[in-house]
């Protein structure tokens, strides 16, 4: 069943609010009155909703987590079809499309929602299993790998974050990858 409209301008008024807090003061220092001032919506209401502000903060980050986990696996299928440009463009089109609430998420560093932690994780994870199921007898570590392609990876949406989606650098990425992956099975 799909969510009342107004339940959900009230959680992206909510959420919005939350995401310009974050831009101006640290985690700990945002109080609920403050999410509440900013989003024009009473304590009720965001209790209602969430149960603190720790809450909402898991919500927002578990909700891109969940994204990139699809889409990064994804990702390491359309590697053996041949449409790997295509599929990290898709990705940087999500993640430019969603650029200040990801940005901001990405700098938040609470041990129980830390977008850039899990975001690596994800990434390192999907390219360990891809490697060690492709690579019988690799020239290279596939740890090292799977952290360089890691590494890599993040660069490149740090990069869109702060500029715009660049076609000729998804590309070079691309070519960064494919050559790495190739190297290693020489």
């Amino acid at each position: 069943m799909a969510e009342d409209v107004r339940v959900y301008k009230t959680k992206k008024s909510i959420t919005e609010a939350f995401i310009i807090l974050l831009n101006e003061k640290d985690f700990n220092q945002i109080t609920i009155k403050d999410i509440c001032s900013r989003s024009l919506i009473s304590k009720s209401t965001f209790y209602s909703h969430f149960v603190d502000k720790y809450d909402l903060l898991e919500k927002m980050v578990n909700k891109y987590i969940t994204f990139f986990k699809n889409e990064i696996s994804f990702r390491f299928v359309s590697t053996d079809q041949g449409h790997v440009a295509q599929v990290i463009e898709m990705i940087m089109d999500q993640t430019a499309a969603n650029k200040r609430e990801i940005a901001t998420l990405l700098n938040v560093h609470v041990p129980f929602a830390n977008l850039r932690v899990e975001l690596e994780g994800i990434l390192y994870q999907a390219c360990l299993s891809y490697l060690n199921e492709k690579l019988s007898d690799p020239n290279v570590s596939i740890d090292y790998l799977a952290q360089l392609y890691t590494a890599n990876a993040m660069v490149h949406i740090n990069w869109t974050l702060k500029s715009e989606k660049d076609k000729n650098a998804i590309e070079l990425v691309h070519k960064l990858q494919q050559y790495i992956f190739e190297q290693v099975q020489k």
